[in-house]
């Protein structure tokens, strides 16, 4: 598709959100070996063409978490594990504003 920059770019940034991967591991979508394909397809937003375009860098890293762990896929279906994994996003966030901004 013409906007195919756009669709990839919108989402592997919804990667960046632990809610969204858990949707994908209770639907059964992590399971899927051609979406896991899709995802290692995905690794290109990692150069430096391509990553600057990114508002919420944490996807790549759950990109890359997804793609090598499967004990990672496979507990994301529950939802403590999902709680525990935003609960750490938060305070990787909160330490990195305060060391930037001072707050």
């Amino acid at each position: 598709p013409a906007n195919r920059f756009e669709l990839e770019l919108e989402f592997i940034q919804c990667l960046a959100s632990p809610a969204y991967l858990h949707h994908l591991a209770t639907t059964g979508v992590l399971q899927d070996v051609e979406f896991l394909d899709y995802l290692e397809y995905l690794l290109y937003w990692k150069q430096p063409h391509y990553i600057k375009y990114l508002s919420f860098p944490h996807c790549l890293y759950f990109l890359e978490l997804l793609i090598d762990s499967s004990t990672f896929r496979r507990e994301l279906a529950n939802i403590s594990f999902r709680n525990f994994v935003h609960e750490q996003q938060f305070y990787s966030w909160q330490h990195r504003a305060r060391n930037l901004y001072g707050q």
